[in-house]
């Protein structure tokens, strides 16, 4: 993550700051970090002080920064002023939106601050690869390299989109008594137990994704439980 930072003032952080420079027609593209000599951030174009000069652009610098200790600050400030719980809780969702190493079972605590389907429809931006999108109340993971720019047509549940996006587990130890509730497109795992259709089975092989019910009929990667 890094800090936008203007005259000792940050402006907001980023996982992957937009780099641009200036056409000789004198538009801004999007280039790659070591030609650039600004950056794209909500809408505005800054220069980034050292650079070749940016004629009207304010100059801002790029400070590398942890996520998870800006938060952390953030939360003891808030303990003594409560004035900044809502900074946190938008900090927080800033960080858990564009983080894409958030682990599954702490993803399932907090589903609500994931971006929905509609929203990053919206957005029309490349989602990045283990990001997490909210889909109708389930939570996705995307799985293709590169990541994907979401097309409304292809939705995270939609029929063959399990190589772009695969459901996320739902947290359950997968024992004989906490069977993991069996959803489609979920990575299975030999040695787990799962429910379906008020039966457990035993999955006897690795499926991943899975994309046959438990009780499918010949199907031997699945074995219930009497």
């Amino acid at each position: 993550m890094f800090k936008i930072i203007k005259d000792g003032t940050s402006l907001g952080m980023t996982e992957a700051p937009t780099y641009v420079r200036q056409a000789e027609n004198g538009c801004f593209v999007l280039c790659q970090e070591a030609e650039a000599t600004g950056i794209a951030h909500n809408g505005t174009v800054y220069h980034l002080l050292g650079r070749e000069a940016l004629e009207g652009a304010e100059s801002v610098i790029l400070e590398a920064a942890d996520a998870g200790a800006e938060i952390q600050a953030a939360g003891e400030n808030a303990a003594n002023n409560d004035k900044l719980s809502g900074q946190l809780s938008a900090a927080a969702k800033l960080y858990v939106q564009a983080a894409t190493d958030v682990p599954d079972e702490t993803a399932l605590e907090m589903p609500d601050l994931f971006k929905t389907w509609e929203e990053v429809l919206a957005a029309g931006q490349n989602v990045a690869q283990n990001a997490i999108i909210n889909d109708g109340g389930t939570l996705y993971r995307v799985v293709a390299a590169g990541g994907v720019l979401p097309q409304e047509h292809q939705p995270p549940h939609g029929e063959g989109m399990l190589a772009v996006y695969r459901p996320i587990d739902t947290a359950h130890a997968g024992t004989l008594e906490d069977p993991i509730p069996w959803m489609y497109g979920m990575d299975c795992t030999e040695g787990l137990y799962y429910s379906h259709n008020a039966t457990v089975y035993l999955c006897k092989a690795n499926m991943t994704p899975c994309v046959w019910a438990p009780g499918t009929a010949g199907l031997w990667q699945w074995e219930a439980v009497e």
